[in-house]
């Protein structure tokens, strides 16, 4: 397994571990936020962020939460670019969009 794919898996762990589940009035909404984190994807922001780590010798975990952050906030674009007031997409990488599933 190639180094980006092997970075896509340990942040899609980290990010499963991070994201609450919640069986509440606000589980719709971190089901959503789950869907959009955790789809599939190449993870090439956090992949640059932990192998410039490794550059510089620095530890891995803390800069993997900062990685995930980074795909949060990459996940967050998507999803606000595919609503019906910008782009108004139905589907991203083969699945429905955020606001469509």
């Amino acid at each position: 397994m190639d180094r980006v794919a092997e970075t896509a898996d340990l942040v899609t762990v980290a990010l499963d571990e991070l994201l609450p589940r919640a069986d509440g009035p606000e589980s719709r909404l971190t089901e959503a936020m789950r869907y959009a984190a955790l789809g599939p994807g190449k993870r090439l922001r956090p992949f640059f962020a932990l192998e410039a780590a490794n550059l510089f010798d620095i530890e891995e975990r803390p800069v993997l939460r900062a990685a995930c952050a980074l795909e949060c906030v990459h996940a967050y674009s998507l999803v606000h670019d595919d609503l019906p007031c910008m782009d108004d997409d139905d589907v991203r990488r083969g699945r429905p969009t955020v606001h469509r599933a």
